[in-house]
């Protein structure tokens, strides 16, 4: 007996894999024929899967409670990360805004070092992403194995990931030297520092404890257990039997080199 979850993993684990090994293969042959004068003139065959539908018949052998697994959590906690930061993002760039407004060393700097104001789309998706990712990377340091969740240590390094959505719409004088990109760091880390520190973010920040602590103690996933043996469905009824179609597509993923500033650049896996 199995899990669901188990069955349908294991069918798109094993695609990946037979993709893996026909790789392999190819690679493999595709020696002799850069080795063979004839051979070298014909393109290496390698196989190529695109769809694959499975129709998955089984019988639901029971459906027990069980304790939430570290990998649901993360999906629970991710949709909220996902969620606070649509808020966080939000409340900077309002006291952003009503500090550009009333103060003028506020105005002058951001203008000085940056080329996207307030409303920009861009700047704000960046911001979102950088923050998201944030909270991904270091929830595990944020939040104890109680659920507690760390408000104050979450606060305390915020300004980076703001600092670094920022940092990619500077103008170009301030990535021609060292110096003047050290500058252009410093003078937005003070920026940026006081708004973090606002009441309002605080407030934002502190207001994720409440539904982690619920996330970290929910205890309501069911496990769905299956029989799908052949020898044990053909002993079944028709109305005891269950199928769900598995449509799977394998996509080809490569590394790309991408510029991610003036001087820096990374691997990331694209589609074909």
């Amino acid at each position: 007996m199995a899990d669901l979850q188990q069955i349908v993993g294991a069918i798109l684990r094993d695609l990946a894999k037979a993709r893996f090994s026909a790789d392999l293969y190819s690679r493999s042959i595709a020696r002799y024929y850069e080795n063979d004068y004839l051979l070298r003139k014909f393109p290496v065959p390698r196989a190529d899967v695109e769809e694959v539908e499975i129709d998955l018949k089984f019988s639901i052998a029971g459906a027990p409670e069980s304790e939430v697994n570290n990998e649901s959590q993360e999906a629970n906690a991710a949709v909220l990360f996902e969620r606070s930061v649509e808020r966080l993002v939000a409340t900077f760039l309002d006291i952003a805004r009503a500090r550009n407004e009333a103060e003028d060393d506020f105005r002058e700097t951001w203008w000085k070092y940056l080329t996207k104001g307030f409303n920009s789309t861009a700047l704000r998706i960046d911001m979102r992403q950088k923050v998201l990712r944030y909270f991904i990377e270091s929830y595990t340091h944020m939040i104890d194995d109680a659920g507690n969740f760390d408000a104050a240590l979450a606060l305390a390094e915020l300004e980076r990931p703001f600092r670094w959505a920022m940092e990619q719409y500077a103008k170009e004088i301030y990535s021609q030297s060292e110096e003047a990109e050290s500058e252009m760091k410093r003078a937005l880390r003070d920026l940026i520092q006081p708004i973090v520190s606002d009441a309002a973010i605080k407030k934002a920040m502190e207001s994720m404890a409440k539904p982690i602590k619920t996330i970290w103690h929910g205890n309501s996933d069911t496990r769905l257990e299956i029989l799908v043996e052949g020898s044990q469905l053909s002993q079944l009824s028709e109305a005891a039997i269950s199928s769900v179609k598995v449509k799977a597509v394998v996509r080809n993923m490569i590394w790309t080199e991408v510029k991610v500033g003036e001087r820096t650049t990374r691997h990331v896996l694209t589609s074909e």
